[in-house]
């Protein structure tokens, strides 16, 4: 159950924030810098990005600066996930393809990830998703393959 009680207390992004946030951070930004900088208007170009501009992060440090902080220092959920959403955050965070499926009823991410990056990837979903293991053989090394489904009732 700790894993619930860390999650609830996260601060809730929206998946797009969530998004713009984890873009910023690929360009090598540390956790104090990406804070400074943005409460400075001054994010680096979005240059290379999948995302074309990091208006949005200062959006919510205008409106929000103890939201922010609380992503950036302490992690996290997102207020709701879309199929798209999910593959975008797989793809910034840990720089992996995954395969999204929309077929009603059959809805979900197939993604290989490392134990390490299920871990980071499991607290930051929205309530209603859940990480399941597939069977199969994961082309990377300690990785798994799992996908990322909504919760059918």
């Amino acid at each position: 159950m700790s894993e619930t009680t860390q999650t609830t207390e996260r601060v809730r992004l929206s998946q797009w924030d969530a998004i713009v946030l984890e873009s910023v951070r690929a360009l090598g930004l540390d956790g104090e810098e990406l804070l400074s900088r943005a409460a400075e208007g001054n994010l680096p170009p979005a240059d290379g990005s999948i995302i074309t501009d990091f208006a949005p992060l200062l959006t919510l440090h205008r409106e929000q600066p103890e939201v922010l902080e609380q992503a950036v220092k302490q992690g996290y959920r997102i207020k709701y996930n879309t199929l798209g959403g999910i593959n975008t955050w797989i793809r910034i965070v840990f720089g992996l393809e995954s395969e999204v499926e929309r077929e009603e009823g059959a809805e979900g991410v197939a993604v290989e990830l490392t134990q390490a990056e299920r871990d980071m990837l499991s607290p930051v979903l929205s309530i209603g998703w859940i990480i399941e293991a597939q069977g199969g053989e994961a082309v990377r090394e300690e990785a798994a393959l799992y996908r990322v489904v909504p919760v059918r009732g």
